[in-house]
């Protein structure tokens, strides 16, 4: 055994002592040499030569070569060459072969098969093949150029290592960084730091402080604090992957994507991105937020009005008005022109108002020497006319040119009292109003405070995409032809269906069989048969009946457009419009502070911001049950506007938490119409029918039920209460007793209550939050021992003895027990009481196992 220890060791001597030799750096070639002292060591100069150490070959036009410290130095068209594939150039070379470790400077450029190092200052060490840089450098690898302050560039690995003001730049995006790491073999980047990347095409940007980016496959992954914009969207996650040749995308763990312009957020755990259809699935904890305001804004100009010319260089010059106009005498006049009697309507008069209220926000008070001609005057009719229609803008036009031309000069006096500042303008503009009665304007580009409300909607599977608007229609109408199994409650179909149940209890056998021709027979041998008898007067009738009845569906039509239970919105979208859809698919469920609702599917596009559920839809709100086939709740300038209902509607409605007495509605269709977010109206069409329970006012005790029927009525709430109920057409009331009733009378055909299935909040309905919280149990003290009588109100040593307590030092209580008052003082009832004592309820005894502390 010492043996082979003995040759173990002598054998890593020798490797040692082979692994310390000394390598020679040699001059294997030149044209010319010369041998010279300098500073007493020998020098040889060296012109057109080639060294060698290990397996580099080094190369310059002149060098000088100190054999005696086994290094040179070389000048001019230097090159470093290590296998086939590396080659470093410089115009200087300082390389020490006791350390093989090169210092290049001056154009210096390192060549390794496609990737070329370009720096000022290199040092390179020959033997672990690593090239450093630190006064700034790039790398060319094909198609990416890559810049930093600080460069590391390992020849082996082909692996770089960059710090500082890091830039790489592709073909489609431009990556800056602090740190990275990048395989010119490969030619992944690999982020270590604060990370923004910039799309050229898309103009999106990404930012991420952990991540590779392949340049090739243009596939990329992030895993910290990733955040991705493109123009008004952008997407949140732990972690994001994305393929752009396939046009594939993933996000897992606490994604947010926020679609600004259409106020829409989308919130989940894991995410498929498609770019083809622009395309994104939510499957894990998803959820999605509508923000609504309650004020409307989305008229609201955003871009500050134009000031009046008031800068140093217009104040010393004088504007020239144009050719053949004079100078104005006053505004009254020029008002008088734009009043809505003249050439604005009513419509534009609001309008007009609320620009003129803006000018006056910039700069109310008007004198002479801020309007010195009529150029000044078109400047302001400049800021008005946008806000006009363009009819009427011509007309402004005619009217300004026309008071140029008769105006003077102008007075003072008549500029204060007629024009004191902009909101009297407007004042003269929009009758009906003084100067008095106005206050100063408000300055719109000022951001004020909005009271905004959220919709919370969460699912399954929540899918979102952008399409036309037309391709939004295609997708509708095959959704409906998909779906046309469904019950079709038209009249002609109930037709239909009766006409089938005639004959349904009888079975009808047909052969099949192919006709015979008969054509042989010459039906019309005794020619053709004889025309009826043409009546003038019949024709006249029938084309007389026609164009009235035409007329009576126009006039039908016109009254369906304004019934407001069939009157749609029109949107004036064009068909190349790019809309946002969003799909809610299985247990679907919204959230909003006064409306909830379920349903099993959800369908949701910006086009006409309207929300529709299929499949057992429920809504819950002021205190109402509404439900039916389908429900549109439709939204208007970020504010609920109207809810549809149909077929087999039906509301519940309860009052004061009565839970036994409901007021019932139901027909086949139901439109509601909110005011301020709240359900102000409610139409119902169809076999309505409705039971209301009459309570009285003094003691609100029910006293009778009602019970109605109608072709249509029409429900009002207020303050959340149902407040009226009125029948339009051939109504039919029928009044009964409570003490006639019997239950079967109380509700209607197709009653539904299920308050349990309503959202209680937010919380209730996003999978992420309904983590169950543990209960904490309260602690309790242990039974107070020791002597009684220590104790104000302990138990008396009659009641101890009986109930054998055993008094002792309680190694648990770290409390002075005397300081404890919270024992109450109870009497003895049992200590006068023979023995045995009966089993009864102890108070004592549970005041001394625990005590109230």
């Amino acid at each position: 055994m010492r043996k082979y220890v003995l040759s173990l060791l002598l054998l890593m001597i020798a490797a040692t002592a082979m692994g310390q030799k000394k390598s020679i750096v040699n001059l294997i070639q030149s044209e010319v040499s010369t041998v010279t002292k300098i500073n007493g060591r020998d020098v040889i100069k060296v012109y057109k030569g080639v060294f060698k150490q290990d397996y580099s070959i080094l190369r310059s036009d002149s060098a000088y070569f100190y054999p005696q410290d086994n290094a040179f130095d070389a000048f001019s068209n230097v090159n470093i060459n290590q296998g086939d594939t590396l080659n470093i150039y410089s115009d200087k070379l300082n390389y020490n072969g006791n350390t093989k470790i090169a210092i290049l400077t001056n154009n210096v450029r390192m060549i390794d098969r496609d990737a070329i190092l370009t720096t000022d200052y290199l040092t390179y060490n020959t033997a672990t093949r690593i090239g450093t840089y630190t006064g700034g450098g790039k790398l060319v690898n094909k198609d990416n150029v890559l810049t930093s302050k600080n460069g590391y560039y390992f020849a082996f690995s082909r692996d770089s290592y960059f710090r500082y003001d890091v830039v790489l730049t592709t073909v489609d995006a431009i990556i800056k960084t602090d740190t990275m790491k990048y395989n010119t073999g490969t030619r992944i980047a690999y982020f270590f730091g604060p990370t923004n990347i910039y799309g050229k095409k898309d103009k999106d940007t990404l930012y991420t402080e952990n991540g590779l980016y392949n340049t090739v496959t243009e596939q990329a992954f992030f895993g910290k604090k990733n955040h991705y914009k493109q123009g008004t969207k952008s997407l949140k996650g732990d972690s994001l992957f994305y393929d752009k040749l396939k046009g594939y995308g993933r996000a897992v763990k606490n994604i947010t994507f926020t679609d600004r312009e259409q106020k829409i957020t989308m919130k989940g755990d894991l995410a498929t991105y498609f770019k083809a259809d622009e395309r994104t699935v939510v499957t894990q904890n998803a959820y999605m937020v509508l923000v609504t305001e309650q004020k409307d804004t989305t008229k609201t100009d955003s871009v500050p009005p134009t000031p009046l010319p008031t800068t140093a260089k217009a104040k010393g010059k004088v504007m020239q008005a144009p050719p053949n106009t004079m100078k104005i005498t006053n505004m009254g006049n020029l008002a008088g022109q734009i009043k809505p009697n003249g050439i604005v309507s009513k419509k534009d008069s609001t309008r007009l108002d609320s620009a003129v209220r803006k000018l006056a926000a910039t700069d109310r008070a008007i004198t002479p020497d801020k309007i010195k001609n009529v150029t000044d005057l078109v400047n302001i009719a400049g800021l008005i006319k946008p806000n006009l229609s363009k009819k009427d803008s011509v007309k402004a036009d005619s009217a300004i040119k026309t008071i140029s031309k008769q105006a003077k000069n102008i007075k003072p006096a008549d500029v204060k009292s007629k024009v004191g500042n902009l909101a009297q303008l407007a004042t003269a503009i929009k009758p009906g109003k003084t100067a008095d009665n106005i206050k100063a304007p408000v300055d719109t580009t000022k951001p004020g405070k909005i009271k905004r409300d959220s919709v919370f909607m969460t699912a399954d599977t929540l899918e979102t995409w952008i399409t036309t608007y037309k391709d939004q229609k295609i997708y509708q109408e095959k959704q409906r032809q998909a779906y046309a199994y469904v019950r079709d409650t038209s009249a002609a179909a109930r037709k239909q269906v009766i006409e089938n149940k005639k004959n349904e209890k009888k079975l009808i056998a047909r052969s099949l069989t192919i006709p015979r021709d008969t054509s042989y027979k010459h039906t019309l041998f005794f020619g053709p048969p004889k025309k009826a008898p043409v009546d003038s007067a019949q024709i006249k009738k029938d084309k007389l009946s026609a164009i009235r009845k035409a007329k009576q569906d126009s006039v039908r039509a016109e009254e369906y457009k304004r019934d407001p239970v069939f009157a749609q919105r029109e949107i004036n979208l064009k068909d190349t419009a790019r809309v946002r859809i969003v799909l809610a698919h299985h247990h679907a469920k919204i959230f909003k502070s006064d409306l909830q609702g379920k349903a099993d599917s959800i369908f949701y596009s910006n086009s006409d911001s309207t929300i529709r559920c299929y499949v057992k839809p429920m809504f819950w709100t002021q205190g109402s049950q509404l439900s039916g086939d389908t429900i549109y709740v439709q939204m208007k300038n970020k504010k609920m506007d109207n809810m549809e209902l149909f077929p087999s509607a039906f509301v519940v409605n309860i009052e004061k938490e009565d839970s036994v007495h409901f007021n019932q509605m139901g027909g086949k269709k139901m439109r509601g119409f909110f005011k301020n977010d709240k359900l102000d109206r409610l139409f119902t069409v169809g076999n309505a029918e409705s039971i209301y329970f009459k309570r009285d006012s003094a003691t609100n005790r029910v006293e009778g039920m009602q019970r109605s029927l109608s072709s249509r009525m029409v429900v009002s709430f207020k303050e959340s209460k149902l407040i009226k109920i009125r029948f339009l057409t051939k109504p039919e009331n029928r009044y009964l007793p409570m003490k006639k009733l019997v239950e079967d009378d109380k509700i209607l055909k197709g009653f539904i209550w299920k308050p349990k299935d309503r959202p209680i909040s937010k919380e209730s309905i996003i999978p992420s939050h309904k983590k169950t919280v543990p209960v904490k149990t309260p602690f309790v003290k242990p039974p107070v021992t020791g002597k009684p009588g220590a104790i104000k109100g302990a138990v008396p040593d009659s009641l101890s003895k009986k109930l054998s307590l055993k008094q002792g030092k309680d190694s648990t209580l770290k409390v002075d027990t005397t300081k404890n008052l919270g024992i109450k003082a109870v009497k003895d009832t049992i200590a006068k009481q023979p023995t045995p004592v009966k089993a009864v309820k102890d108070t004592t005894k549970q005041a001394v196992k625990k005590p109230a502390i």
